[in-house]
């Protein structure tokens, strides 16, 4: 009796320990598993390139599409804005005017005109104004009101009443109300400039009589301080008649 109770706790023996070894071996080959699959996983991550240089002809992203027919889009003190006409806000509008008496004949007659276009806010500010002026004989006369308009570049004018000056003036008020302007004589640097690059007849429904495209790049001043317009795009109505 004691010898078979013997063979058994040595048989149990054995097959405690034959257990013990098939269980290493299983979890030998589930640690040799899981390090297959963290094998895959770093392979995974260092395929990804690093540090890859951008590719500057890819095209920039264009966050406000265009979708109104009249519309302005550039840098503003390094911000860039796209204003709609009807969109947010804003509206293209178009006026004229005459602001003083000048000389255009030589003998005293003739008065300071100007039309007026841009993109115009209910509150006032982000206001884009652009002045056409010149010194006509006759205010009244659509062909001498006609004589401010045609494309290519305009030097900078001047609306002040002391300082009458023909060409462009362009305006624009800040977040904060401030009014910034172009200057007389300040295009002169090579990247200053106003185009209007192509004129057309107004679609119906426009109140001005013309379409005006074209292109600024201007530095608009503040007593001693200035900002630029950079890059801007313009599509506006222009002309009362």
């Amino acid at each position: 009796m004691v010898e078979t109770l013997f063979l058994y706790y040595i048989w149990g023996i054995d097959k405690v320990l034959e257990m013990k070894k098939y269980f290493s071996i299983y979890v030998l080959l589930i640690l040799l598993g899981l390090g297959s699959i963290g094998c895959q996983k770093d392979s995974l991550v260092t395929d990804v390139p690093h540090n890859v240089e951008p590719d500057p002809n890819w095209p920039p992203a264009d966050s406000i599409p265009i979708v109104s027919k009249l519309y302005f889009k550039g840098k503003i003190d390094s911000t860039l804005f796209t204003l709609q006409d009807s969109i947010d806000g804003f509206y293209n509008l178009v006026f004229d005017s005459v602001y003083a008496p000048c000389d255009a004949d030589g003998n005293g007659n003739g008065g300071f005109y100007s039309q007026l276009t841009g993109m115009y806010s209910l509150s006032g500010i982000h206001t884009l104004e652009v002045k056409l002026l010149k010194c006509i004989k006759d205010p009244t006369k659509i062909a001498e009101q006609k004589s401010l308009l045609h494309t290519g570049a305009f030097p900078y004018g001047n609306s002040t009443s002391l300082n009458k000056v023909d060409g462009v003036e362009v305006s624009w008020v800040d977040n904060t109300g401030k009014l910034w302007k172009s200057l007389p004589g300040s295009g002169s640097k090579n990247d200053d400039s106003f185009i209007i690059t192509a004129i057309s007849a107004a679609p119906t429904g426009v109140l001005g009589d013309d379409l005006i495209e074209g292109t600024m790049n201007i530095t608009l001043y503040n007593a001693t301080e200035s900002i630029r317009i950079e890059g801007g795009e313009f599509k506006f109505q222009y002309g009362v008649y």
